[in-house]
């Protein structure tokens, strides 16, 4: 096969992948550069409906179409009733997370195949974030974890937490945002596998343990400790719901 025909064919199997984007997709863009050009943050307002009609020149129906992808997402707030309005909404990892969900479940991803994933993108992070120029910045996100080295909190969702963070210090916002949906659903899948699940004492040595390698910009221990932590919990998960690691994940949140 020529050059130009295999070119034309790569051409067309792009094209065929992608759907066409409907008008109110198109809004939703729009309406996202606007709120970046702008420079708005969290919370701040949008304009009133009427504004927006007249600004996008669409009909009401696409327009709030458009607002509920935007609103789906995470990335605004539409309030009703009295104080009624649209707010700019933040970007989480965990509402990336949602999104994602859908794609695995409709491939019929197991626990194992998310707990692999984690093992392999964690430790990268603890990486980067060790290695974060601006020190200031890791020891003021990072102390708190030094200081509940005791282990008082041993909620789930604060060892989310700590991971949230440091996907927060490795300064990529592609990766924190991709990396951390992946810890976010790892939490989902083990509390509705695990209900009353809660941070064992290693969880909670470990996170000391990271916390100070961080802090103290070692890389390479920072990598080998969060490979060493992330082994550690799946294999606490898979002796306590041995069952649930070759079952396809399961749809909602807990």
């Amino acid at each position: 096969m020529s050059k130009s025909k295999l070119s034309n064919l790569r051409v067309s199997r792009f094209e065929l992948r992608r759907r066409a984007t409907k008008k109110s997709e198109y809004i939703a863009f729009e309406i996202l550069r606007d709120i970046v050009a702008q420079g708005l943050k969290p919370k701040d307002k949008l304009p009133l409906e009427s504004e927006m009609l007249t600004r996008y020149e669409v009909s009401r129906s696409s327009l709030r179409e458009a607002l509920r992808l935007l609103e789906v997402q995470g990335l605004i707030t539409i309030r009703p009733g009295p104080g009624a309005g649209t707010l700019v909404g933040n970007v989480d990892p965990a509402n990336l997370s949602s999104t994602l969900m859908l794609y695995l479940y409709m491939t019929q991803a197991k626990l194992e195949d998310l707990l692999d994933a984690w093992l392999m993108v964690e430790p990268l992070l603890a990486r980067l974030a060790a290695q974060r120029s601006d020190r200031k910045v890791v020891e003021e996100l990072m102390a708190p974890f030094l200081e509940d080295g005791d282990g008082d909190n041993r909620d789930f969702g604060s060892g989310l937490g700590f991971h949230d963070v440091v996907a927060e210090l490795a300064g990529n916002q592609v990766l924190t945002l991709m990396l951390g949906a992946i810890g976010y659903l790892v939490t989902d899948q083990v509390r509705l596998a695990m209900p009353d699940a809660s941070l064992s004492d290693d969880t909670l040595e470990a996170h000391y343990e990271l916390a100070q390698a961080i802090m103290d910009g070692e890389a390479d221990k920072a990598q080998q400790l969060m490979y060493q932590h992330v082994e550690q919990v799946i294999a606490e998960i898979r002796e306590m719901v041995p069952a649930r690691m070759e079952r396809s994940l399961v749809l909602g949140r807990s």
